[in-house]
C-alpha cells in the first residue's frame, strides 16, 4: 500500500488532513484501530504499532501515526475518529520525548525513561 503526501520539513504549518483514496483509508483504518482499541496501555500500543512498522508521535503539535522508517506523519487520530482525550482516559497520559529543535514535535515512549540517583 502506497501512502505518500507531500510534505516540506522547513514549513512549519498546522498538520493537513491524510488525503488517500477511499480503498487506502479503509485499509488504514482497518489496520489502526484494532491497535488502538486492543490496547489497554501506551506501551502495549507503541509496541504493536512497532511490530507493524509505525509509530505515535506529535507533529507540529499534532498526535499522529507516523511510519518508522523515514518518521514521516500518515495521519492524525480525528482520520482515524480517535480522540486523544478517550485515549487519556483509558490508558492516562503518554510519555513523550521533546525532539530538539523542532516546534511541538515529540515521539512517544513505551516507557519513562529512569533517573539514575545523584550522589
Amino acid at each position: 500500500m502506497t501512502m505518500t503526501r507531500p510534505m516540506s520539513p522547513s514549513t512549519k504549518t498546522a498538520p493537513q488532513p491524510a488525503s488517500f483514496d477511499c480503498e487506502t483509508a479503509a485499509l488504514l483504518r482497518a489496520v489502526m484501530l484494532p491497535l488502538f482499541h486492543g490496547a489497554q496501555t501506551w506501551a502495549e500500543l507503541i509496541e504493536a504499532m512497532q511490530r507493524r512498522g509505525y509509530g505515535l508521535a506529535f507533529r507540529d503539535g499534532a498526535f499522529c501515526v507516523i511510519e518508522r522508517a523515514g518518521g514521516q506523519r500518515l495521519c492524525g487520530l480525528r482520520f482515524l475518529g480517535l480522540a486523544m482525550e478517550d485515549l487519556v482516559t483509558r490508558m492516562g497520559r503518554p510519555c513523550v520525548l521533546a525532539r530538539p529543535g523542532t516546534w511541538a514535535d515529540g515521539d512517544l515512549l513505551s516507557h519513562p525513561p529512569t533517573r539514575s540517583a545523584v550522589h
